[in-house]
């Protein structure tokens, strides 16, 4: 069950292409901000997303990483 919630926020995260605030796709999944933090650090520690802090009200904001954040970063 675990690894479905994983690849459904991947998806999610993947196809908007930008960064978002963390309590905009907790509400877009109906899913609590400690539970989603949570499933978006393991994300994180496995190098899919990229989770960094807003400038807008100290919010905490998730990039899916792309295949072009990664052959980028070989050059």
């Amino acid at each position: 069950m675990f690894g479905r919630r994983k690849d459904v926020v991947y998806k999610v995260l993947s196809t908007k292409k930008r960064a978002v605030a963390l309590h905009k796709l907790s509400a877009e999944l109906e899913t609590p901000a400690p539970a989603l933090l949570k499933t978006v650090r393991e994300l994180e520690s496995e190098g899919l997303v990229e989770v960094f802090y807003g400038v807008d009200k100290a919010s905490i904001m998730v990039r899916a990483k792309t295949l072009e954040d990664y052959f980028s970063s070989e050059v």
